[in-house]
């Protein structure tokens, strides 16, 4: 029986150089152009090279060089097997007929280029890291507001109930995994918290995240939420936080200068929104995820670390 091996074709593989002369393809297919993407690679390969050293062996036998050969050696085109996963999140499976190498080859890639991927929150235009709220700090002396909100992403039904039950969102009426961000009003994310399972309240995820004693250290920048962190006011007096105005059972009906300045509010907030929808342009986080829920806090970081290298690539000088 004939059995059709891409390998074995003449058939042209996908690579950084090749997509590079389709621009149209390269950015649908990665989200970034191939200029930008250039500067990621120059940007992350001394990273990459630096994990490779940390690998090898003191007591080894062979040279350094010697043994398998890496498939896809350019370092360039292994990133491009990230981003094209990362955009358009497809099989590992489509991957490898795509670049002309074992499924498991891309497996090993993506976990290699996540933890990288995911140190760095951000890399302002001095080229300084930012890797935790510490770092804020030092890196952007002169921030004075920042917007925090939480999003969710659906997971496949989990086989146990006690993690069907610790998964399932009412607000989304589905499975879900939730992850808080922490975003300027330039669309940046400047601090993204360890994920969650879907059921936890936004307000109780925020108090277990190291923001509130973070915002109350540095109470001269604002902190702009929902109605989802009602009682953050009441918990950290010291933190300069701005919450909407809540109708209540006394007080069934809001002035009208209490719903100006609810308007007001929601509109200096909405930039949270219109952040986390450049983060759902990748695929990765859209799509319904199908890896282990170990790895999503990683995966989520490094999307946030392309998606801010990608509006800061693009800001005005």
């Amino acid at each position: 029986m004939w059995e059709f091996n891409l390998r074995l074709t003449n058939y042209p593989m996908l690579t950084f150089d090749s997509l590079a002369k389709q621009l149209s393809h390269f950015r649908n297919f990665t989200g970034l152009t191939p200029t930008e993407a250039e500067e990621l690679a120059a940007l992350l390969r001394p990273d990459w090279e630096q994990c490779r050293l940390a690998k090898v062996k003191i007591d080894r036998r062979r040279k350094v060089g010697g043994g398998r050969k890496l498939e896809l050696p350019e370092f360039k085109d292994r990133l491009l097997v990230f981003l094209i996963y990362a955009k358009l999140y497809p099989t590992y499976i489509f991957l490898e007929y795509l670049f002309g190498i074992d499924h498991a080859t891309v497996g090993r890639i993506i976990q290699e280029l996540e933890p990288i991927l995911a140190a760095t929150i951000i890399i302002n235009r001095h080229h300084k890291r930012i890797r935790n709220l510490d770092d804020l700090r030092e890196a952007i002396p002169n921030l004075d507001e920042v917007i925090i909100d939480a999003t969710e992403q659906r997971v496949a039904r989990p086989t146990k109930k006690r993690a069907r039950k610790q998964h399932h969102s009412g607000k989304k009426k589905n499975f879900t995994i939730k992850t808080q961000i922490m975003a300027t009003k330039q669309k940046v994310i400047l601090h993204a918290s360890d994920s969650l399972p879907g059921r936890t309240h936004d307000y109780k995820y925020f108090r277990q995240t190291d923001v509130p004693d973070w915002l109350e250290a540095n109470p001269q920048i604002k902190a702009r939420v929902d109605l989802g962190y009602l009682g953050a006011n009441r918990d950290y007096p010291k933190a300069n936080i701005i919450l909407p105005v809540k109708r209540t059972r006394a007080k069934k009906e809001l002035t009208r200068s209490e719903k100006i300045h609810n308007t007001k509010k929601a509109k200096a907030r909405i930039v949270v929104e219109n952040t986390i929808a450049n983060l759902k342009k990748f695929k990765l986080l859209a799509d319904t995820y199908r890896n282990a829920k170990g790895r999503y806090s990683g995966l989520f970081k490094a999307v946030v670390f392309l998606s801010n290298f990608r509006t800061l690539a693009r800001m005005p000088a």
